[in-house]
């Protein structure tokens, strides 16, 4: 009897170990992507639309707390062994707390890791170690604070590194370390106060780093020693105050330099030295409040774009820009000096032959717009001005077409907070007259004759008598019958054939015309915030090459041309008068002869 008993005891015994170890079976082989699974670690998989065996990326997640980094559960991580891509994140509510590198040894295939939304303080050494394939790591929003070294170590094939929106506060040295094939180092939004000296220094083959907004509050020349191949660097809004000498000289291929949103007060003399390739450079919303060394920007070559929006210069001196002023004739070049507190004077002008000079849109935009303080003094002139050049209501048939009610559109000053227009007031602060600042750039085409065959005098007639659609920055001459008159022969007409320029000038005509010329003045004003338009003078020659402001009429002014009848060739009219003749006197005497 005792015997059957221990033979029952035994048989239920076996039977309870068969069943849990069924289960267990059953468990392995399904819980990873079984979605009715109740496994520590659920997976969404998709599988391969070629071979539906294979699985070729996962988003995985806990379905419970309190799983360990030794946990026997990411040994099942196995099944996922070609998956190409495997991201960890909290969608059921349950944070992961570090980076599950057992979980990625089981891998061959994998070449791109996300852990997102979890409570990953620190980043421990060789954390991916055993994923010798990865390409990509994004550990965003993770509220990672601490990265020890060796934390990104040995991933020979890996290109991208994404740390964005964490706790990070610095950067040591070796953090970083045998990464021969990474391009792309992001750690934008964390609290980084300090980087360590040659803490990149292993990252020869880096292009773009972003390090925006974070609280760096210095830089030195060795921050960002060993990134010889760093194309873009992105170091806006944080705390930066000075930018000292040779901070950017290991950097020589950078083309991008962002440094927008900082509190940069200060640019030393060799800030930029080092920068021969770099394209675009932004300091906008500083506490610039002066740039006066002339060596400033000496060193930036190939400088096409500069953003110095924001700031609060009062100057921005012509020789300060004079060794990159040449970058900015052509036409996707680009000048951004808004919103400072530049004071109304003399020493914008060179702002005035840049427009002139640049082939970029943008650019004359932005210095149409160009805004400045008056004096009280000049003010005060302003004001007078505007109210002697308000006419009087006229008569429909006595208005313009450039509209009713005179000649001046004005604008509500009241939207530009005591502010003005340099090119509305460069009238009368005499600018024309003040060459210091002008010599340094260019010297200022004008017309010293009128010789119809010179190339420049040839170009604007030809600008001034031939109808076309005028563009936003196209000025006409104002032209009047003591300027010029129009003839069979005379200087309009001819100017109309490139090949037939000829003039015939009598002296008092030509001392007409040099006595107008030397007589003309700038009027203009610019079309901003409401149309604004200058009163034209009487009797006056405007030339394109002495405008401030190419869009400074108003847009129907800007469409008016000299409107001339087309010219008459007076030598093909004299061969037919003298041809008629001809045939007139053979026919009477043979009239004659005849009868």
């Amino acid at each position: 009897m005792a015997s059957w008993g221990i033979l029952t005891l035994i048989c239920v015994a076996f039977i309870f170990v068969e069943a849990r170890r069924v289960h267990q079976k059953r468990e392995t082989k399904t819980h990873l992507c079984d979605q009715s699974s109740t496994s520590k670690v659920q997976c969404f998989c998709i599988k391969d639309s070629h071979h539906h065996d294979l699985i070729q990326s996962a988003d995985c997640y806990l379905n419970v707390d309190g799983v360990s980094n030794d946990d026997p559960i990411w040994k099942t991580f196995k099944d996922l062994e070609n998956a190409t891509k495997i991201s960890l994140s909290n969608t059921r509510g349950i944070v992961i707390k570090y980076i599950p590198k057992n979980a990625f040894q089981h891998t061959k295939a994998l070449t791109k890791i996300e852990v997102k939304y979890g409570n990953v303080e620190v980043i421990e050494p060789y954390s991916f170690s055993n994923s010798s394939s990865i390409k990509g790591i994004t550990l965003t929003d993770n509220q990672i604070k601490i990265l020890k070294p060796n934390a990104f170590a040995h991933l020979r094939q890996c290109m991208t590194i994404g740390l964005d929106t964490n706790l990070i506060v610095e950067i040591n040295r070796d953090v970083f370390k045998d990464l021969p094939s990474l391009e792309k180092l992001y750690l934008k939004s964390n609290k980084i106060t300090t980087i360590h000296d040659k803490a990149f220094v292993h990252l020869s083959n880096l292009r773009e780093l972003e390090i925006d907004r974070n609280n760096l509050f210095s830089l030195n020349s060795e921050t960002f020693s060993g990134l010889e191949k760093l194309e873009k660097l992105d170091m806006s809004r944080n705390s930066l105050e000075v930018i000292g000498d040779n901070t950017f000289a290991p950097v020589k291929n950078l083309r991008i330099l962002n440094l927008e949103g900082n509190k940069i007060q200060m640019l030393d003399e060799k800030a930029f030295n080092g920068l021969a390739k770099l394209q675009f450079l932004s300091l906008a919303h500083n506490a610039l409040s002066d740039i006066d060394n002339v060596k400033t920007f000496e060193a930036l070559q190939s400088l096409v774009q500069l953003n110095l929006k924001g700031n609060k210069l009062q100057v921005l001196k012509a020789e300060v820009m004079n060794p990159i002023l040449d970058n900015f004739y052509n036409n996707i070049s680009s000048l951004n000096v808004e919103d400072n507190n530049f004071s109304c004077n003399c020493r914008l002008d060179w702002f005035v032959t840049l427009l002139n000079k640049t082939q970029s849109a943008n650019l004359k935009l932005s210095i149409e717009n160009l805004k400045c303080t008056p004096s009280a003094e000049l003010k005060d002139k302003w004001v007078k001005a505007m109210e002697s050049d308000k006419a009087p209501e006229q008569d429909a048939d006595d208005v313009e077409p450039n509209g009713a009610g005179g000649d001046y559109e004005y604008y509500d000053e009241s939207q530009l907070n005591g502010q003005l227009f340099y090119t509305d007031l460069r009238q009368l602060l005499n600018c024309d007259t003040i060459t210091s600042d002008m010599s340094i750039l260019t010297t200022k085409a004008t017309l010293t004759s009128l010789i119809p065959i010179t190339n420049e005098v040839a170009e604007i007639m030809k600008v001034h008598t031939t109808k076309t659609i005028p563009s936003m920055t196209d000025r006409p001459m104002e032209l009047s019958a003591a300027t010029l008159k129009v003839t069979n022969k005379g200087l309009l007409d001819l100017s109309l054939d490139s090949t037939t320029i000829g003039v015939e000038k009598p002296e008092e005509k030509d001392n007409e015309i040099f006595e107008n010329k030397d007589k003309r003045q700038n009027s203009y004003t610019t079309t901003r915030l409401a149309t604004v338009s200058a009163k034209p003078l009487e009797n006056k020659v405007f030339y394109d090459h002495h405008m401030a402001s190419d869009e400074a009429q108003p847009e129907k002014k800007a469409q008016r041309s000299v409107d001339v009848a087309e010219p008459r060739d007076h030598s093909k009219s004299n061969s037919c008068r003298n041809f008629i003749s001809y045939i007139f006197m053979i026919a009477m005497l043979c009239i004659r002869h005849i009868f």
